[in-house]
């Protein structure tokens, strides 16, 4: 199933303001404070049109019905979940479609590829490349998302990933390469890598780390046991006293739906811990339970954490 492309990072938002509004419809303040939130960066007020758009065309939910809904939380709530569905099914015919032997995995499980060298490459949900090898090179496109690779050595032709502005080249060795935004990272499980982008060119060795912020140019090297490196392909979540806020973005590409958070607060605590991703409710629960969280099934593609 096609999702929101993650370079938009204000979808998520827009979708809270559109249910909060949802539940609340003559709450004025709300509606106050949702105008500020449009008004605030030309990215919120496009994310916001897009969600009206997309919630309108479901032909499930118009906006101008609010008034005339029932009046109980829950009834609500099972509303809101069943239009949520028939948007995410609609996404499918409005995103478009890009052809050209790109390889894609829409949000779930992850999936597995083997390139024509025997190279393998597994893409996370969400995620997406462009292959293209010849005579002298083989050279692959990340064009969203994270993929690991698992490089069959060939001296004579460079493997090179291009992620925005920067590329990765080796010639045998096993990596992760993950491209948000304007967020690189890339990760070393055995072997080396070089990562060269407009500012800098970093040799990377097995165990290491590192992360690039186009916006900025931020750039962190650091160490990464490399059993954790795309822990994903083994469907685990390792934490490691890190915010809940964090694990919710690398665990979002698993669930083939929408995972609202409703209390801020939450995402700043922190949890250390091992999560199974073949049951991403679940693996919500153990994240949030012991700040006293808990997670709701609106649909089959709607959860949403409160406390």
């Amino acid at each position: 199933m096609k999702d929101i492309p993650p370079q938009d990072p204000h979808w998520n938002s827009a979708m809270e303001w559109l249910l909060w509004l949802q539940e609340s419809p003559d709450d004025e303040e709300l509606r106050a404070a949702c105008r500020a939130w449009q008004q605030a960066s030309p990215g919120h007020a496009r994310a916001w049109r897009r969600a009206e758009r997309v919630w309108r065309l479901s032909g499930q939910l118009p906006v101008t019905s609010q008034g005339r809904w029932p009046g109980a939380r829950r009834r609500r709530a099972v509303l809101i979940g069943s239009a949520l569905a028939a948007c995410l099914a609609l996404l499918m015919v409005l995103l478009p479609w890009h052809g050209h032997g790109e390889l894609d995995n829409d949000k779930g499980a992850p999936r597995q590829w083997v390139l024509e060298d025997g190279s393998r490459v597994w893409l996370l949900g969400g995620s997406s490349i462009r292959p293209r090898f010849d005579a002298d090179h083989r050279h692959l496109e990340l064009l969203q998302g994270e993929a690991f690779f698992e490089v069959t050595p060939d001296a004579s032709r460079p493997f090179i990933v291009q992620a925005g502005d920067s590329r990765v080249e080796v010639t045998g060795t096993a990596f992760s390469v993950a491209l948000r935004g304007p967020a690189l990272s890339v990760a070393v499980e055995h072997g080396s890598v070089r990562v060269k982008d407009p500012r800098r060119d970093t040799l990377l060795k097995g165990g290491e780390r590192l992360r690039l912020d186009g916006r900025d140019g931020r750039c962190v090297r650091d160490r990464v046991p490399p059993a954790r490196v795309a822990a994903w392909r083994r469907g685990e979540l390792i934490a490691e006293d890190q915010p809940i806020g964090e694990l919710l973005e690398q665990l979002r590409p698993h669930y083939p739906g929408w995972i609202l958070l409703q209390d801020p607060a939450l995402a700043d605590e922190r949890v250390t811990g091992l999560y199974a991703l073949q049951d991403p409710q679940a693996a919500l629960e153990a994240l949030v339970q012991p700040h006293g969280g808990h997670v709701e099934s609106w649909s089959p593609y709607l959860l949403v954490i409160r406390r």
